[in-house]
Parts: structure tokens; sequence; C-alpha cells
């Protein structure tokens, strides 16, 4: 029991403070999903907010509005919890993420989405984004990186895939995902046809991942979020220069430009910056609240 508070309560503390009601339910959903029955939603509630998400894709074929975008990303949170990992269980690591990832948030294009972060139980190296603001990094991820803001650059990479609707292009623009839905009325009391589009979709952005063209862009915006931060604006070069030594990617390597050409356009984007290296890097203070925890 006291595990499945901890869970639930990581994930709500996360978005209390912008209102955002679905998070409760998605935390409990979560939870639910990884017992006995993953995928399994008998209940009402559960039944209502997948058919909510299934009239979202009434409008997927043109330009969705901020709510819409978020219901389906509730969705696919959902999913991920099922594949990706459990919630750690510090709360005060969720919070320190959660505190970092909102500062550079606020940097981005899109700074008043309610944005939630979750520090995940992976082993893998590896984050992920999706639409509607839902961050999730693993702590095989964390545990390469060595300063806080090291850490607000990866945040501000995931970030900027949100900020700059880098999954809803990517999947809109895919006729296999799309062409799944049937507009029509049944959509409103069967939602089969809405789950295999979640399924593919996810597939899609965490398998096949973003491409090479959406991964340069958002190495260099979260770079850019991370400087307007405060923080020391070469967080990212770090990580990629130990990847490039020790031959440790991120799982969806493929889609990630080699790790040269990564630290190159960095270091490009980092010319452009006026005192970009006089922000401070905060070792001691990310080796207390998450590496001395992990």
């Amino acid at each position: 029991m006291r595990a499945r508070a901890i869970m639930a309560a990581a994930l709500v503390a996360m978005c209390v403070q912008w209102g955002c009601e679905g998070l409760a339910d998605l935390s409990r959903t979560a939870v639910g999903i990884m017992e006995e029955n993953p995928g399994l939603f008998d209940d009402e509630e559960e039944q209502n907010k997948w058919t909510t998400g299934a009239r979202a894709l009434n409008s997927w074929v043109g330009k969705i509005d901020t709510a819409e975008e978020i219901a389906i990303g509730q969705s696919l949170a959902v999913r991920a919890f099922t594949a990706f990992g459990r919630p750690h269980p510090d709360e005060a690591l969720q919070s320190y993420v959660a505190k970092v990832g909102r500062l550079v948030a606020r940097q981005s294009e899109r700074p008043t989405l309610p944005y939630s972060f979750v520090v995940v139980q992976s082993d893998e190296p590896n984050a992920l984004a999706l639409p509607g603001g839902y961050v999730f990094v693993s702590t095989g991820l964390l545990r390469h990186l060595e300063t806080e803001s090291e850490l607000a650059a990866i945040l501000g990479h995931e970030i900027s895939h949100v900020a700059l609707k880098h999954g809803i292009e990517i999947v809109s623009r895919d006729r296999r995902i799309t062409g799944l839905v049937d507009f029509g009325s049944a959509l409103d009391e069967d939602v089969a046809e809405y789950r295999q589009f979640i399924d593919q979709t996810y597939h899609k952005l965490t398998t096949e991942g973003y491409d090479r063209r959406f991964e340069d862009i958002a190495d260099e915006a979260g770079t850019t979020y991370a400087y307007r931060a405060g923080y020391h604006a070469g967080g990212l070069v770090p990580f990629l220069e130990a990847s490039r030594a020790s031959g440790v990617h991120m799982e969806r390597a493929r889609t990630h430009p080699d790790p040269g050409g990564r630290i190159r356009r960095v270091e490009s984007v980092l010319a452009g910056l006026a005192g970009h290296s006089t922000g401070p890097r905060l070792s001691s203070r990310y080796r207390r609240e998450v590496l001395n925890k992990l």
C-alpha cells in the first residue's frame, strides 16, 4: 500500500500547481496497469478516459488544440508506464527533477503547458517525451550525468520535442497510424480502434523515435533553454563526450545522430550564446539530490 501511495503521490505532486485535473486519474491508472492486468480497462471511468482521447482524434488531420493534445498525451503516458518502467519511489528525487524540468520548460516556446516529469526505474539510459508535456527520464540515464546543468540540457532536449510539437508532426504524417481511426460515432462506445492508435503511436515514438532532423533541432533548442534558465549552457557536451568514449548511448541511438556530430552542432550553438560558460554546473547538488539516491 505504501508503494502505491508513493507512486501516485509522486505524479500528482508534479502537476498540482497547474491544476492538472487528469493527472490523479493517470497515476491511479498507471498503478493499476502495472499490476496483474496490464492494458486492461474495465471500469466506466477508464472507458470514458479512453473515449475522450478518441474524440480528440476527430481533429487529428487538422491542427489539434492544446486540450486535445494533452488528452492524447495522457493515453500515451498510461501506455508508457506498461513498458518504460515504474516511477522511482523517492518523492524528493521526483520533486527535484520536476523542478529543474519546470524551470527549463518556462524558457521554451510553450512555457504554460502543464509539463509533467517522471523518473522511472530502468537501467537503460533513456528519456522519452510525449505530446502534451509528459517527459520520462530513466535512472539509467541519470547515473550517466554528473551535474544539474547536464540534467537541464537533457530535459531541455526532451522538452523541445513537446514545445515544437515534433511528436504530433511525426504521427500526423504517418498514414499507417492516422488511417487506423474511423471518426464515426461508434468511437463513443467502442474504443478498440483508439487503443490500436495509441499502441501504434507509442511504437512509432519509442521504437522508431524522432527523426534525425528533429534530434538536431532538439539539441539546439535544449541547449538554448538551459542557457536561458541560467545554467552553464554546455550541459549536453560532457554527456555526449562520455557516450562517444564509452560507447554507451541512449536506447534509440539509431535515431540520434552520432555523438561527434552532435557535439559539433552544440558547440556551434554555444558560440552564439554570450557568456554561455558562466552559469553554474551544480555538481554537488546533483550528487546530493540524485546520485546519492540511486
